[in-house]
């Protein structure tokens, strides 16, 4: 089978049957259309495994990182465990080839202090302001996903119970709690903002644009970034930041990682541990700041 059929197979299969979320699917695709410009339109029955280690060093000579390469050999391993199953192939070739794992990048976090600043920009007298102001409260507020912020229907929210109803990575539901400040800028821009953008087309998205649409997740960007250059913030702000900080602050004042862990959606728990690191690099600075002999070792 040619590796071009073999790969329409593929993307059909994760989209239908691992019901795969869009994004992951788009970045299996780009992924897999890189090796295929290495590898040729040939029989993937022919795949070899020295193949393989000749595109990972040719990745590394063209300055790829390494983080990068390894979820290149993480899709490839996929498709090859997805050819064993179908048969197309006797042996998945790329189970052995591995790149030691790269050291977790620990977020970049806002404190407290500069989200107050960035929520105190948007002017709550103008439609846009109400609709900024709504979507920053809710996404530093319940954790989410910038693509969760944006696609949120209006059906999502529950105001009597105070919760979300979010649809996540892989099409998983979970239902995050909805703090007293964003549920009232929520109301606020329900009734005074929304009404302002909604056109003739409009559908049921609770965030709109201009022209009456579900807002985009390069608008959100701007937006954000805007405001934080307006609050003066000397750190380059982007969206992730926001959900980086909720899971942070929860965490310093005591919050239970598998609870923090059950709101962001995490599938696995070691995700979400990442968060200890901040925590901990937050006590390392308080400590070298406030201590007498801040030379001295600890932990």
């Amino acid at each position: 089978m040619l590796l071009s059929e073999a790969m329409e197979r593929f993307f059909v299969f994760l989209e239908l049957e691992k019901s795969a979320a869009k994004n992951t699917v788009e970045a299996y695709e780009s992924d897999m259309r890189l090796f295929s410009q290495f590898f040729g339109n040939g029989d993937v029955q022919s795949a070899h495994r020295r193949q393989i280690v000749a595109w990972v060093e040719l990745l590394l000579e063209q300055g790829y990182k390494r983080s990068n390469i390894t979820r290149k050999l993480v899709v490839l391993n996929v498709f090859f465990s997805f050819l064993v199953r179908e048969k197309i192939v006797p042996i998945n070739i790329i189970f052995d080839i591995f790149l030691p794992k790269p050291q977790r990048k620990i977020p970049d976090t806002l404190s407290l202090d500069e989200i107050e600043k960035i929520l105190s920009i948007p002017n709550k007298n103008r439609a846009h302001g109400l609709r900024d102001y709504a979507m920053l409260e809710l996404m530093y507020g319940s954790g989410l996903r910038i693509s969760e912020l944006c696609s949120l229907p209006l059906q999502a929210l529950d105001f009597e119970n105070k919760f979300l109803k979010i649809v996540g990575k892989g099409t998983k539901e979970r239902s995050v709690p909805m703090g007293s400040q964003s549920g009232e800028a929520l109301k606020n821009y329900l009734a005074l903002g929304r009404p302002h953008f909604v056109k003739e087309n409009t559908g049921s998205a609770l965030f709109l644009s201009n022209r009456g649409k579900e807002i985009s997740r390069k608008t959100f960007w701007r937006i954000l970034k805007n405001y934080s250059k307006l609050a003066e913030l000397t750190k380059n702000t982007k969206p992730h930041m926001l959900r980086h900080s909720f899971a942070t602050h929860l965490l310093e004042n005591g919050a239970d990682l598998r609870i923090i862990q059950k709101m962001l959606g995490h599938e696995n728990i070691s995700t979400t541990e990442i968060y200890t690191h901040v925590d901990q690099r937050r006590i390392r600075n308080q400590y070298e700041q406030f201590h007498l002999r801040p030379d001295l070792e600890i932990g």
